[in-house]
């Protein structure tokens, strides 16, 4: 039996919310927004920017309105979407309403992000050198181009900077896709966004977002990568630059500075 695509096209969305999901797709709308109709926020998900600690945190919160065990189900698998997911994702609500969700401001918004040659790096190690699903576009890629290595785990750093920062955003992995097109940067109106290295010391600005006092930070990150301490390892200033180059948006629109090799 076949089931008809009722997902909204653009052209019937709110003014904002059609801009986006023309943009980046309705698929990546839904996935990384998640929605609290309770405490009036939108947090925006963008991988690879604390978006294990954001999503334990706040789907630990919401998710208390419950009970305890849905609680410690969602921070024990933040990424696990098949087992549960305490916010209200974009397709459960009318058109309507999820424009004002973007664009009211009864709503606030806000989201995470992170210095792109860092992100990126931590992408390939966690992605890449794991040979995960991620890495198999990227290898298709290296084959059609006559050079990919034998397995896609053995993809290296510099071809996988070669093939990334060729991509347009919505032909990117979301863990290393362009966060200025990510989040909708120039549809959506964000009362905050957080860069990564300040994320410790956001939490009472995060709990004043969210309207809850008590806020408190769990951290349940399985694999981290350590990829700020490892720049130099893996980067030459070529391709730094070239990285600099690509994600220049993002550098601008977040003033974050391009990291010097040591």
């Amino acid at each position: 039996m076949s089931v008809p695509d009722r997902r909204p096209t653009p052209a019937v969305l709110g003014k904002a919310t059609g801009k986006y999901v023309a943009s980046m797709g309705w698929k990546s709308v839904n996935t990384h927004t998640h929605i609290s109709l309770v405490n009036k926020y939108l947090y925006v998900e963008v991988p690879k920017a604390g978006c294990g600690t954001m999503k334990s945190t706040l789907g630990g919160m919401e998710a208390s309105r419950m009970n305890p065990p849905l609680v410690e189900q969602v921070r024990a698998h933040p990424h696990d979407r098949s087992l549960v997911t305490p916010f209200v994702k974009p397709y459960q609500l009318s058109n309507d309403d999820l424009e004002e969700v973007f664009t009211s401001r009864k709503f606030k918004r806000f989201t995470v992000v992170r210095e792109p040659a860092s992100r990126l790096l931590s992408g390939y190690l966690e992605k890449i050198r794991q040979g995960l699903v991620q890495a198999t576009p990227i290898f298709d890629i290296l084959t059609a181009q006559g050079r990919a290595p034998r397995s896609p785990a053995d993809i290296s750093f510099p071809d996988f900077v070669d093939v990334v920062c060729s991509l347009p955003s919505r032909q990117q992995d979301p863990h290393w896709r362009r966060q200025v097109d990510h989040i909708g940067f120039e549809f959506v109106k964000y009362h905050a966004i957080i860069p990564l290295s300040d994320l410790d010391r956001s939490w009472p600005l995060i709990a004043q977002l969210t309207g809850v006092a008590d806020l408190q930070e769990q951290f349940f990150c399985k694999f981290s990568t350590g990829a700020s301490t490892k720049l130099a390892e893996h980067y030459t200033p070529a391709l730094l630059e070239q990285v600099a180059t690509a994600y220049a948006d993002d550098y601008r629109a977040f003033g974050f500075d391009v990291p010097r090799l040591a």
